[in-house]
């Protein structure tokens, strides 16, 4: 079979888009765990399943349907796969000529990131240092609940790069603070604009020893791939701060899933890294979008303290809102981009220190041992 990725459109019925393409509306059903067959929405991606032998096609592929704000770029970097390989496939002469609704052929070995959920289930890929117990607290849910599911799993044969299904709890939460009972704290950077001042940011964070958390959104990851690259090569965590910065509760619930499938993509195409850290933009969100996030195997983290660093409001002042509240577990909001943040880092740091307190990324943060 070819799956064919396809974005609903307003007026779209799964009994038409199943006529239009060859296929049944209970194999699309099937193939997206869709719950009720009239409840679709335009913005969802969904999978179609089409025999081989009706399109002309080569065996195995994928077809994509362009949608607004695509380039070949994008979608190379979305299925990691090479331009070139799609230029040849597709028999395009101009890459500027691609536009919304067109169907593209991409190759057999392209990683398609729009693979449907199933309701109530993530499917984690274990992480370094992750046990049982660790996992199980940042999705709400037991050590026992997570060795039910996985009834052959061995609690101590438990290694990176395992996937292990995980049942979710009825609502996800989001989290505000880490561990109390370690005096850790950490430092996050929410990156969607501009490219001022990185490296030397990294470069304070490299002296001090310290390992933080940034999360990106997927425009930035296109304009900047180096500097995602760096963040990450540096030991940094890497997280979601979903693909254009949106106000989340204003948009519908597929639109939701497709800002986080597609930054997950980007993520890990073009940095190497996994992420399962996710952060609301504007920090909005509702009990639906939490729910989403956690199907989808995203924790969402908020913060303890936020510096308003993009207000400008001066390096003194960033630095005296994050002495004044700190506490133990504290996870602290600032920007990469903000120039008053580079200032202010430094002092921030030593002044943290002096204080007994010690720096992790946001997973050792909320780490309950």
């Amino acid at each position: 079979m070819i799956q064919i990725v396809y974005t609903v459109q307003p007026g779209d019925t799964l009994y038409n888009i199943a006529r239009l393409y060859g296929s049944t509306i209970q194999e699309i059903v099937n193939t997206n765990n869709i719950a009720d067959p009239n409840l679709i929405y335009p913005g969802s991606v969904i999978l179609i399943p089409v025999k081989e032998e009706d399109l002309e096609t080569p065996p195995g592929s994928i077809i994509y349907t362009v949608q607004p704000g695509d380039t070949l770029y994008i979608i190379s970097l979305l299925f990691k796969v090479s331009i070139q390989d799609i230029l040849s496939l597709n028999n395009i002469t101009n890459p500027s000529l691609i536009h919304p609704g067109m169907k593209i052929i991409l190759p057999r070995d392209a990683i398609n990131p729009f693979v449907p959920v199933e309701p109530g289930i993530v499917h984690y890929t274990v992480l370094p240092g992750d046990t049982i117990y660790k996992i199980a607290s940042r999705f709400g849910t037991t050590a026992q609940s997570i060795l039910n599911v996985n009834p052959e799993l061995e609690p101590r044969q438990l290694k990176p790069g395992m996937t292990i299904t995980i049942a979710l709890p009825e609502n996800a939460v989001a989290i505000y603070i880490g561990n109390p009972s370690k005096k850790m704290v950490a430092l996050t950077f929410d990156a969607t604009y501009g490219d001022n001042q990185t490296y030397e940011l990294l470069e304070i964070l490299r002296n001090n020893d310290i390992k933080a958390t940034f999360f990106l959104s997927g425009i930035w990851l296109i304009n900047y791939p180096d500097l995602a690259r760096a963040i990450a090569a540096e030991g940094h965590e890497i997280a979601n701060h979903s693909y254009t910065h949106p106000h989340m509760p204003l948009i519908p619930l597929p639109e939701v899933r497709n800002q986080i499938v597609r930054t997950d993509a980007l993520i890990n195409n073009v940095t190497g890294s996994g992420s399962y850290l996710f952060r609301p933009p504007y920090g909005e969100y509702n009990q639906a979008i939490l729910n989403e996030l956690a199907a989808l195997g995203y924790v969402t983290i908020m913060w303890t303290i936020d510096t308003l660093d993009w207000k400008n409001p001066g390096p003194d002042t960033i630095i005296n809102r994050v002495v004044e509240n700190i506490e133990p577990g504290a996870i602290i909001l600032m920007h990469q981009s903000a120039p008053d943040t580079l200032a202010a880092l430094q002092t921030m740091i030593t002044n943290l220190r002096e204080q007994g307190y010690d720096f992790g990324t946001v997973t050792q943060v909320i780490d309950p041992l």
